[in-house]
């Protein structure tokens, strides 16, 4: 019996297919998680202007958890009051 090249291939190269795929799909999933552990937070700023009182940072936080997110004794949110008077959505560290 005659083996055929291409079809001792074949099933090579579906095993290292699926191998590449079954990576490329961790990499997405811990990119994702990475992501989630660092957002954009808002804290309040009392003494800017009215309509940005809430500022920006980058921060290892995310939206749940049980403890605030509070870095050097500022507490951060997740998003601006739509009047810019105030933050919302308290961001957690866990």
């Amino acid at each position: 019996m005659k083996i055929n090249f291409k079809q001792a291939l074949l099933p090579l190269a579906v095993m290292i297919f699926g191998a590449a795929a079954a990576f490329a799909t961790n990499a997405v999933k811990q990119s994702v998680k990475a992501d989630e552990l660092a957002m954009f937070g808002y804290h309040y700023v009392a003494s800017n202007p009215v309509g940005s009182k809430c500022e920006p940072l980058w921060v290892p936080c995310n939206p749940s958890g049980s403890l605030i997110c509070t870095i050097d004794d500022t507490t951060y949110y997740r998003f601006p009051e739509g009047t810019g008077l105030q933050c919302v959505e308290t961001l957690y560290l866990d």
